[in-house]
């Protein structure tokens, strides 16, 4: 059999195909309105691999599609690039794309490309760094589709959005993918090691209307995060995906620099996360499987989060819950299961008005709700069961401490009484326990602290279940402004 690829390139009618050095190799050409089709077969020859492969990428076609279609086993050590838009790369049944060292890859830095139907193999030895060894990097693209791929042992992150100076990755989609194996380990305790990461430095861009949907993602607790946004980011979705086996988070919508505005929207829906933060031998204060963080107006809505922060030190130096919100004001946490979490079900600081309806919380360590310096919220709908310490807890201090300050630059939510204007209603308490407990803070002069008084909290319509007390001697408030905290119309049921 000759070893070297079968080319049927496939032309416009009236087109004139370019002198290409692919066009020194076999093949044969004919006419398809639209599309242009190159056939390449594995060599078994690195070299070959890597040097065909690119050539097909540089096929120069100045209008429709360039389909190329990779049939048996290749290999390539080099980084490989696609030259033009509108470039499909598709892979026939069985076949594979082999990365033989850390540093190589496929770059796909043009519009409207697709990538479908691989299996990409990587070397089984992490990378050095996060812009190396990944194995597909969207490099400020639009309109790119990354369907029904296999990544196994890949050395990077799997699948990585970065800017273009200042263009963001928009509208992109990556979508039925399964990844197992992944090897990145830059380094043991700190970093954003991730399967799909969209990220990173820079300044000035977005990355926006991303779909990672459905995707099928297992850790096997080497690398930090499954899914990630690290950076500037609108309204990017991340849906219907399986993780599991992740050291710090399952999913994170994180941004950390200088702004409290450059990430928002971000929608968290109807995935599964489980068995987050193991660290065998070692203890962490991440392990969250869901965890916002200066994210505002978002949505995290139907997951299914369960055995999160397995390895905690309980020093809650985060927000230590299955589900964190943090420094993300109107945002909506509604219909999610959280089942087993060694610190707290949900917690959120400093996310003001924002809302946490018709979730189910079972089998937490701690409190099943922990709310820290923030106003206007309600907590409607929800289910608690099997709750280690006080249901509902709050903590709150006035937002004019300068560590608070050092935190926050947006003016809006500084200088501020906190534990304010909650909404407490239509929630089932399976609990023998205290239900709610709101302390605020106390003024201390050698500090200039002026302290802050909780009020304005409504605690109504609420079934307490399992419990004889009456609702008064099971919610209270510390540091309160007195009698503006309403308690009432609450059922005591066996």
């Amino acid at each position: 059999m000759n070893k070297y690829p079968v080319l049927i390139v496939l032309l416009l009618s009236g087109f004139s195909f370019a002198k290409t050095p692919i066009q020194q190799l076999q093949g044969k050409y004919q006419s398809v309105a639209d599309t242009i089709r190159v056939e390449l077969k594995g060599t078994d020859n690195v070299s070959i691999d890597t040097r065909n492969l690119q050539n097909a990428l540089s096929t120069k076609v100045s209008t429709g599609v360039l389909k190329i279609v990779l049939k048996g086993n290749f290999q390539i050590n080099t980084v490989v690039a696609t030259i033009r838009d509108n470039t499909v790369l598709s892979f026939d049944k069985n076949s594979k794309l082999s990365f033989v060292n850390e540093t190589s890859g496929l770059l796909i830095n043009k519009n409207s490309c697709i990538i479908e139907n691989g299996t990409f193999s990587g070397t089984g030895k992490s990378a050095k760094s996060y812009y190396e060894g990944y194995g597909i990097l969207l490099y400020g693209t639009s309109q790119c589709i990354i369907r029904n791929n296999r990544f196994d042992n890949i050395s990077g992150i799997n699948i990585l959005m970065l800017p273009n100076n200042i263009k963001g990755c928009q509208n992109n989609i990556v979508k039925n993918n399964v990844f197992t194996n992944p090897k990145i380990e830059t380094s043991k305790n700190t970093g954003d090691d991730a399967v799909i990461l969209l990220g990173y430095s820079g300044d000035g861009y977005f990355h926006s209307n991303n779909v990672i949907d459905n995707n099928v993602i297992d850790g096997n607790n080497i690398p930090k995060i499954g899914i990630g946004i690290i950076g500037h980011g609108r309204d990017n979705n991340i849906t219907n995906n399986k993780i599991k086996g992740f050291r710090h988070y399952g999913i994170i919508a994180y941004e950390s620099v200088y702004t409290d505005k450059s990430l928002s929207g971000t929608v968290i829906t109807n995935n599964i996360v489980e068995n987050i933060g193991n660290w065998p031998g070692a203890k962490t204060y991440k392990g969250m499987g869901i965890y916002l963080m200066k994210s505002q107006n978002s949505k995290i809505i139907g997951n299914k989060v369960y055995n999160v922060l397995k390895s905690s030190d309980e020093k809650e130096t985060l927000g230590a819950g299955a589900i964190s919100v943090s420094i993300s004001p109107g945002t909506l946490v509604s219909d999610n299961i959280v089942e087993d979490s060694y610190m707290y079900g949900i917690v959120s600081d400093y996310s003001f008005n924002s809302k946490f309806t018709n979730n189910t919380v079972k089998n937490i360590r701690k409190s099943g709700a922990y709310f820290i310096n923030m106003n206007d919220s309600e907590i409607s709908g929800n289910t608690f069961q099997n709750i280690g310490e006080v249901v509902i807890k709050g903590y709150f201090q006035n937002t004019s401490l300068q560590y608070i300050k050092d935190q926050m630059q947006t003016d809006k939510y500084l200088n501020l009484e906190t534990g304010k204007n909650f909404v407490i209603k239509n929630n089932k308490f399976y609990t023998k326990g205290n239900i709610l407990y709101f302390a605020g803070t106390e003024a201390d002069n050698s500090k200039k602290y002026m302290g802050n008084k909780v009020s304005g909290n409504i605690f109504e319509n609420n079934e307490i279940i399992g419990n004889t007390k009456r609702s008064e001697d099971l919610v209270s408030f510390k540091e309160e402004k007195i009698g503006s905290n309403l308690i009432r119309k609450n059922k005591n049921l066996k």
